[in-house]
Order: C-alpha cells, then structure tokens, then sequence
C-alpha cells in the first residue's frame, strides 16, 4: 500500500470515529436537555449536530473518490435529506 492509500484509509477511518463520536454525544445532549432542561446542553446539541454534518459531508466526498466522482460533485442525494 502506497503512501497516499494508507493516508486515505487512516483519514477515512478517523472520520467514521468522529461520525460515531459526535453521533453519541449528541444523543447524550438531546438525553440530558430532555432530563434536566439544561439550556447548555441544547448548545452542545447544536454545536455535535454541526460538527455530524460536516463530517458526513467528508465521507460523502470520500465516496464520490471511491466512484470515480469529481471532488466537486455533490455526493448522491445530498439534497432533501435530513437526518434528525
């Protein structure tokens, strides 16, 4: 495996870790506005859903590199989608 391959595999691998990071702090946010209507917690709420947006944004580029696809193009059905 050359160098560029290894670092996409790393790179590719630290974003899943992140997707799942921010996936679960969020849930834990929403868990303890729910709970304990602590108005911190919808701030971090919306800065995780930001930073889970934007590392799902990454990994659609990363698909469109894998198809073939410009780094230009929009990952396939990137619009109409909302993930709540």
């Amino acid at each position: 495996m050359n160098y560029e391959q290894e670092f996409l595999r790393d790179f590719e691998e630290w974003i899943a870790t992140q997707v799942t990071i921010n996936e679960m702090a969020m849930n834990e946010s929403r868990r303890v506005l729910e709970e304990d209507k602590d108005e911190r917690a919808a701030d971090a709420y919306i800065r995780y859903e930001s930073k889970l947006d934007a590392y799902q944004f990454i990994q659609g580029k990363l698909e469109n590199y894998k198809v073939g696809k410009s780094f230009h193009d929009l990952p396939d059905g990137l619009f109409g989608q909302k993930h709540y």
